[in-house]
């Protein structure tokens, strides 16, 4: 089946969540369970756990359909139900947790619902290749017509996928065979993550190389990803954010903001109408549940009681959440960064009090870039940043 049209477009805007209240048809959660073990990748400034018992995979998954039950409850919409935390092509354990009756039944309950991945498809063999698509492509186990998102790491030498045209030909026989070899809609992107850029000190024209490739010749979009809450302590997590972020203030201007997909930056998209979930397997056996902080893309801050929902209901994780955010948009309304600006309450629904809270944030270290917030958010230009399935919903008169 085809790529989605017009990928990029919809990719880099808001859905119809970001909606005003009397046009909003949808409420997104996101789930995602940690039941990958093992990977062959030795990606720079990895803190992933590649050796994660595989035996909890099931009690991950009858957690993942107790929280997908009470989406059905409260008549919400399971947008992404997020496999990883390694690679889907060369984790040891990718075809149990697809052949999983679990994973079935919730693809097959939540009709709106896409399986996303980290997935390095440029390096998987063509063996691997083809046993997960032949467990995907078979209609007994998933809807045809399901979508799939795979999430590509930029390569470990990042200029190869510019520079390199034996690298180009290999993804691009990847896309020809989502575009042709298989029922179902395929969505990827490349993702830059930070550890790459931070070790190699990535340039502004480097930057913009890849960008434009991304584009131009590989028809999707970059995505920024700093994956800084997986260092190992907090004062790392904060350097590293902070580096992150003077990285995207030099290299992002008026000239590429168009072009740059920044899902981040985008206030109007995951903020008031959005809940992202992470289970995870715990010391002793222990399933954990975290409500995630939506920064670039889901942060997890583990150390952070607040957002420990293990053994909650899925309603009760909703009250949760209002909890933190109503206590974020008193925190943002006296903050000396935020509390002139129009980011309140989406920082607030991010969560992201919870982050500055976490990391020790001093009231001059911003938690996001904010000249690059103010190139994403323009306050007189608020159409601009709904894609075409908003734009759709937006014009009917509901």
């Amino acid at each position: 089946m085809s790529m989605e049209e017009h990928y990029r477009e919809q990719m880099s805007k808001s859905g119809p969540e970001s909606l005003p209240l009397n046009q909003q048809v949808k409420f997104d959660v996101l789930i995602q369970i940690e039941a990958l073990t093992g990977c062959y990748h030795n990606c720079v400034g990895c803190f992933v756990d590649k050796n994660l018992d595989a035996s909890i995979s099931t009690k991950l998954l009858n957690r993942a359909k107790e929280l997908t039950d009470g989406v059905t409850r409260t008549g919400l919409n399971l947008r992404e139900f997020v496999i990883g935390p390694t690679d889907f092509f060369s984790a040891a354990n990718t075809s149990e947790i697809l052949n999983s009756k679990i994973t079935q039944s919730i693809l097959f309950e939540h009709e709106n619902a896409r399986i996303a991945n980290p997935a390095r498809f440029d390096e998987a063999t063509d063996e691997q290749f083809n046993k997960i698509f032949a467990i995907l492509d078979d209609e007994t186990k998933f809807r045809k017509d399901m979508i799939i998102e795979f999430i590509q790491p930029l390569p470990e030498d990042i200029m190869k996928m510019v520079n390199d045209k034996e690298y180009f030909d290999v993804v691009m026989k990847r896309i020809e065979f989502f575009k042709h070899n298989t029922p179902k809609m395929i969505d990827w992107s490349w993702t830059l993550q930070s550890s790459s850029i931070l070790a190699r000190k990535l340039s502004k024209d480097d930057y913009t190389s890849i960008l434009n490739k991304s584009i131009d010749e590989y028809g999707t979009i970059l995505e920024m990803n700093p994956a800084f809450t997986r260092a190992p302590s907090i004062e790392l997590q904060k350097s590293n954010l902070l580096a992150w972020n003077g990285f995207l203030s030099a290299v992002i201007d008026e000239s590429n903001s168009k072009k740059a997909t920044m899902s981040m930056a985008n206030l109007y998209c995951n903020s008031m109408n959005f809940v992202g979930i992470t289970i995870y397997p715990g010391e002793n056996g222990e399933i954990k549940t975290l409500l995630n902080v939506m920064l670039h893309e889901q942060a997890l801050f583990t150390q952070n009681k607040n957002l420990d929902v293990t053994g909650l209901t899925f309603e009760e994780i909703l009250v949760r959440r209002e909890e933190l955010a109503i206590k974020g948009i008193q925190k943002f309304s006296e903050h000396p960064l935020y509390k002139d600006t129009p980011y309140v309450n989406a920082l607030a629904y991010r969560l992201a009090y919870e982050a500055i809270e976490t990391m020790g944030l001093d009231d001059t270290e911003a938690i996001l870039p904010m000249d690059v917030l103010a190139m994403y958010n323009p306050e007189d230009t608020r159409d601009a940043v709904f894609n075409n399935t908003a734009n759709k919903i937006r014009n009917k008169d509901i």
